[in-house]
């Protein structure tokens, strides 16, 4: 226990380390363990393992995480286990890019227009979301581009219930709104 712990005073000390001595010794095994398990791609393994690492960070410094079981790579892996299955169900309700037929349009077809148009609105709104901030940043891409329902980011994230995940959601929505 003595060692969780001071992984834990390492990283209030110098996070950046921390986080750096993460990638090199548990992403190649996150990776090499989804590999093997899942049959996700190892670019999707690694946006998953990323998401775990933007989460456990944030409970760091949160304080949300202040003691360990057993190490900051299996707490991790824990995470990155859920992000996992929330992207298997994700996959599972829409299709993935390049599953289905793409249309050949001209550059005159009014397609083309509607497409740059909502892809514009897209990347504001996506810039926005990035405007609000930790941990509704997270919150919000949890939801909307991973999948997770209230009960998992409640989890992943450390909130007590998914009623709070909801309440934080939408006080995100409502700044997201206004601005």
């Amino acid at each position: 226990m003595n060692g969780n712990h001071n992984e834990l005073e390492a990283f209030r000390k110098n996070p950046n380390h921390v986080v750096s001595g993460i990638y090199q010794t548990c992403r190649p095994k996150f990776i090499g363990w989804g590999k093997d398990a899942t049959r996700i791609s190892v670019h999707d393994l690694a946006d998953i393992f990323q998401n775990a690492v933007i989460i456990m960070v944030l409970n760091l410094e949160s304080g949300r995480l202040s003691e360990l079981i057993g190490t900051l790579c299996t707490y991790l892996f824990g995470i990155g286990k859920n992000l996992v299955q929330a992207f298997r169900r994700k996959q599972g309700r829409i299709g993935l890019p390049g599953d289905e037929a793409f249309p050949l349009t001209r550059e005159t077809d009014a397609g083309i227009e509607d497409a740059m148009i909502t892809a514009e609105t897209d990347a504001q709104l996506w810039s926005k979301v990035d405007a609000l901030g930790e941990p509704g940043r997270s919150l919000i891409i949890l939801t909307y581009k991973e999948g997770l329902n209230s009960q998992e980011i409640a989890e992943v994230m450390g909130y007590s219930s998914p009623e709070v995940v909801r309440q934080l959601r939408k006080r995100c929505l409502d700044k997201i709104r206004k601005s």
